[in-house]
């Protein structure tokens, strides 16, 4: 079952949905809470290949919003995370959605990783899959309002440990981890 505003804000001032550094309740909405880009994009270097079964490492360029303007182009692609650190109670889920007026521009903030697994041993942001497919260049802000997320009441509470292979909670945007790859789903 979705969480509505009412439930969204009680769990917050229980302090069962922690939302850190800061949080301002008008970014409650209907069924979920707006989120805001942080300040570093990881833009990907040009002409590498990759591989899904070897392990890489990949390079990117790392571009702060904080001391440079940045235009995402048509057809590209950028890494990013939510300036908002969440952590929830092990039995409500995490989901990353977009907002409808970023989307009618051609922005996606997410590609499939839309739930967010973790969220309940330590607060952690989320990291985005952000592509630009429409016509127009968009350039991209520090704690711009760029997507959603929506909480989800779990029947049962998650009892399994999380197995990420990207180590505890993340603080930043993160690039995918190629370096452990066996060939086989980890």
């Amino acid at each position: 079952m979705f969480l509505s505003h009412q439930t969204i804000e009680k769990y917050i001032d229980q302090g069962k949905i922690i939302i850190e550094p800061d949080f301002d309740k008008k970014n409650i909405r209907p069924v979920g809470i707006r989120i805001h880009l942080a300040k570093n994009l990881l833009l990907p270097e040009p002409n590498q290949i990759v591989s899904l079964t070897v392990a890489q490492e990949l390079k990117y360029k790392e571009i702060d919003l904080t001391r440079e303007d940045f235009s995402l182009e048509p057809g590209q692609f950028v890494l990013g995370a939510s300036y908002e650190a969440i952590q929830t109670p092990p039995n409500v889920l995490a989901i990353l959605d977009g907002r409808s007026t970023v989307a009618r521009l051609g922005l996606t903030t997410h590609i499939t990783a839309s739930v967010i697994d973790g969220t309940f041993e330590t607060p952690h942001v989320a990291v985005l899959e952000i592509k630009n497919v429409g016509n127009f260049r968009i350039r991209l802000n520090f704690k711009d309002p760029i997507a959603m997320m929506l909480f989800a009441e779990l029947k049962d509470p998650v009892t399994q440990k999380i197995q990420t292979q990207y180590g505890g909670g993340q603080s930043k945007v993160t690039p995918p981890n190629l370096r452990f790859r066996t060939g086989h789903d980890q």
